[in-house]
């Protein structure tokens, strides 16, 4: 990933309008749980049905990247879905593809691609053609920092195993952030 690849993320606003024009109940869940936990997207094709907490609101990611595992928050309406999607399912995986096995990384990525192009919402680098699902993990981390949470939190749930890593990609605040700053403090003259 380039440098400046991590300066790219989707608001808020383009997140549901990609969630809400998904194309079924597990596309729809694909992009929540991506944009809501910033999880990778090989980390979300491993999750076990027995790998969510509905109580705790968790969900525990084995062997990520770097072969670690943690432990990550994720949103109640989301959990919501997933029972829905799982009825009365107990275990294995929890996207499955149409014939009941896990979901491949390619159709993740074409999830992401059609609901965007659905919702018309285009990536934000202009040399990119297509939304994907590491653009929700960037957009994950763009909003957790600007609504106030902590570098060392965001580390935590990304998976840095260094906050060196969050630091580099994610601490320095992209061009809306500062554009919104400037204009709260410094408003018009």
């Amino acid at each position: 990933m380039s440098e400046n690849e991590s300066a790219y993320h989707l608001s808020r606003d383009d997140i549901r309008k990609v969630i809400s024009v998904a194309g079924s109940l597990r596309d729809r869940i694909i992009i929540k749980i991506l944009a809501q936990t910033g999880m990778r997207r090989a980390e979300l094709r491993n999750i076990e049905v027995t790998d969510i907490d509905f109580y705790k609101r968790r969900i525990y990611i084995r062997n990520g990247k770097g072969n670690k595992s943690r432990t990550v928050p994720v949103d109640q309406d989301t959990l919501q879905d997933v029972r829905f999607y799982l009825g009365e399912r107990k275990e294995g995986k929890l996207i499955q593809s149409n014939k009941a096995e896990s979901i491949s990384l390619k159709q993740i990525n074409e999830v992401c691609i059609k609901a965007g192009k659905v919702a018309g919402v285009r990536h934000p680098n202009p040399r990119k053609n297509n939304l994907n699902p590491h653009l929700f993990r960037h957009s994950f981390a763009r909003m957790a920092l600007e609504k106030g949470m902590r570098m060392e939190i965001v580390q935590n749930i990304l998976g840095h195993s260094s906050i060196k890593t969050t630091i580099d990609v994610y601490g320095t605040p992209g061009m809306e952030s500062v554009q919104s700053s400037y204009d709260r403090i410094m408003g018009s003259p």
